[in-house]
């Protein structure tokens, strides 16, 4: 999503307004665009205003989906002089439950995600993805006698989190793939809105004359 800062959104604003060149005369909280189009500015910004703070929530949960691949980098490894460097293994509980909070967090914020926007169609992205999110936990859980241990072996841990290595993992990769891939999607159409309700500053709603 390109930063979009209020300074920006004033300035266009400003100059919307100040480069009325047509008969109309907008009422408070209107202005006119050069081609005579009258738009609500108050109605439009607040627009802006959500679809930007819903986009970076929604970019939020996307980071944390995908910090549980930089976690699985850490599978039978351990910080060396030179960086990170392989170890004997097989001592991955505390990076499991490193990896569950992640997925925790994950839930609770696309929980939260349900109530900011009125988009029907990002609505049933967020429920989509929520989904998503539940079963990666779920299969968390249902493995825990293998990984909720101190000596979780490092082929356990790779199928629970590794989708580089273990795309097809049956104790929890699969599932954290949907999830990437509808979080992915949500992002997508996130940015778009945005975008579209910036469009709605600058493009007429007067036909064009051919």
């Amino acid at each position: 999503m390109k930063r979009i800062t209020l300074s920006a959104l004033l300035m266009t604003l400003f100059l919307l307004m100040s480069c009325n060149n047509s008969a109309s005369f907008p009422k408070d909280g209107q202005a006119a665009k050069s081609d005579g189009t009258v738009i609500d500015l108050v109605t439009i910004t607040n627009n802006i205003k959500d679809t930007v703070a819903f986009a970076k929530s929604v970019k939020e949960v996307h980071t944390l989906v995908k910090s549980i691949d930089e976690l699985a980098k850490g599978i039978k490894k351990k910080i060396g002089e030179n960086g990170l460097e392989d170890d004997n293994g097989g001592k991955n509980g505390s990076l499991l439950a490193g990896a569950f909070s992640v997925a925790i967090a994950i839930e609770a914020k696309l929980l939260a995600l349900e109530t900011k926007t009125v988009d029907n169609e990002l609505k049933k992205q967020v429920t989509a993805a929520k989904t998503e999110s539940k079963k990666f936990l779920d299969k968390l859980k249902e493995k825990k006698d293998d990984l909720g241990k101190e000596d979780a072996s490092d082929s356990d841990t790779k199928k629970a989190i590794d989708r580089k290595n273990e795309a097809n993992g049956d104790k929890g990769v699969s599932e954290l793939g949907k999830l990437n891939t509808a979080v992915d999607a949500l992002l997508k159409d996130a940015n778009a809105a945005v975008e579209s309700a910036i469009k709605e500053l600058t493009t007429s709603a007067k036909p064009s004359n051919t």
